[in-house]
């Protein structure tokens, strides 16, 4: 079974990058990824953000099946006005559409017309799991908030909020900051992320952490995540941090799927699993 997965999916932040790598890691020993869709039995569509348009009509026209991820609905502000066309394009060509989780398809799939079937991310538990190194907490519990996006939706001001609050009540909680600081907004990180009262003096900033053993390393050494992310369909933040041992902590009317991982069986949410659900897919559209 030959897979195309488009080159722009490959590389990057965000959860689309993210994903990329982590379901060709999975599938490595069950199909043969090409480097030309021209090649492929199956063009793989990891978001529709992640492949142009005229390259998929190409491949449909040839007679390859497509197979679309949906995670959310990519907003058009952030892609050039081409996001939900893209979307609903690829959905009507595609022979599957994976949703994310159970949330996602039902917020997108009144837009797509495809009911599609539901797939959970999955991580590499080699790396975040709870056994491995870990670091001194600093504070009682240990708090952490990771941002790997500008996106507003994540929700830096509801996790200060949390811990400002959550400081009054408990002077030794203390929280560990993950991200770019323009994540978080204009001078952010000079004035002291805006904590006061003492709290200023409880937190830690990190910067941008791109090794992910050393992520697994904060995520362990952490006791509890704060997740205010917005109709967040299948956070892979969430997932790490729950398979790291870390208590999820969220807004369940916030929307999204965040729920969904929290309640999951951790086997659900393993490379392995995930892989042979997507494989079971690719040879369902294969016949």
């Amino acid at each position: 079974m030959k897979i195309f997965i488009p080159e722009k999916a490959k590389e990057g932040l965000g959860g689309g990058h993210t994903f990329t790598r982590n379901i060709m890691k999975a599938l490595h020993d069950e199909v043969q990824f090409v480097d030309s869709w021209k090649e492929a039995d199956v063009y793989f569509i990891p978001g529709p953000t992640l492949s142009e348009r005229d390259e998929v009509k190409e491949a449909k026209r040839e007679g390859k099946k497509v197979v679309l991820r949906v995670d959310n609905v990519p907003r058009n502000s952030r892609n050039r006005n081409t996001s939900t066309s893209r979307l609903y394009d690829f959905a009507q060509m595609a022979d599957e559409v994976i949703y994310q989780s159970h949330w996602a398809r039902a917020f997108v799939s009144p837009f797509t017309g495809r009911g599609g079937v539901v797939i959970l991310n999955g991580v590499d538990t080699s790396i975040f799991s709870e056994d491995g190194n870990k670091r001194q907490r600093q504070g009682k519990p240990q708090y952490l908030y990771s941002q790997y996006s500008s996106d507003p939706t994540k929700q830096w001001h509801q996790a200060w909020y949390k811990f400002q609050n959550t400081f009054y009540a408990n002077k030794d909680a203390h929280l560990w900051i993950v991200g770019r600081a323009e994540f978080f907004g204009k001078n952010q990180e000079e004035y002291h992320f805006d904590f006061f009262g003492g709290a200023e003096k409880r937190y830690s900033y990190f910067g941008l952490i791109e090794d992910l053993k050393e992520m697994a390393e904060i995520y362990r050494s952490a006791d509890v995540m704060l997740l205010p992310y917005f109709a967040d369909a299948c956070s892979n933040t969430a997932i790490e941090a729950r398979m790291c041992g870390m208590e999820l902590e969220y807004d369940s009317d916030g929307g999204g799927g965040t729920h969904e991982l929290r309640m999951a069986d951790k086997k659900e949410l393993t490379l392995e699993v995930m892989g042979k659900k997507y494989v079971k897919v690719f040879q369902k559209v294969l016949g």
